[in-house]
């Protein structure tokens, strides 16, 4: 039983850095998220191309160059792809609303979903979700941490 708290500890302490890591190093966590992918993509290429799978190898090397050297313009494509997407929705959840002659909490729920997208397509929404993620993991550290105490009495 002590070997499983003690793995939560660390995993809770772990959760806690990562979480302030992301939340105070926002830009950079995206930049540095990039590059981890782009080299891992390249390793596991390197890696297929030794054992003589050269599609998989080729494929995997390409897309990691690719992340490495395009990442950033490819997060934002991803952005104002999946923000046009959740607008969409949101228009089309208002006009359901609107159809049946709702109250103005009815209404709320769409016009936030439409300025969510609009907030992901055109603005620079990447360092607002890692310091989200950042907070969600420190969270989530910092109740498994005390958990983790608790239990352990």
């Amino acid at each position: 039983m002590a070997k499983k708290t003690n793995s939560e500890l660390f995993s809770s302490i772990l959760y806690i850095a990562l979480g302030i890591l992301l939340a105070v190093f926002r830009h950079e966590a995206i930049a540095i998220a990039m590059t981890i992918a782009g080299i891992f993509f390249i390793v596991t290429g390197v890696l297929d191309v030794i054992k003589k799978n050269y599609y998989n190898g080729g494929v995997s090397l390409v897309i990691g160059i690719a992340i490495i050297l395009i990442g950033n313009l490819l997060k934002d494509i991803i952005f104002i792809v999946l923000g046009i997407l959740v607008a969409v929705k949101g228009v089309v959840a208002l006009i359901d609303v609107l159809k049946r002659k709702p109250n103005v909490l009815e209404i709320i729920a769409p016009a936030l979903t439409i300025a969510l997208g609009i907030f992901l397509a055109f603005g620079d929404a990447a360092p607002v979700i890692v310091l989200v993620a950042g907070i969600l993991l420190a969270v989530d550290g910092a109740l498994g941490l005390i958990g983790s105490l608790i239990n352990k009495k």
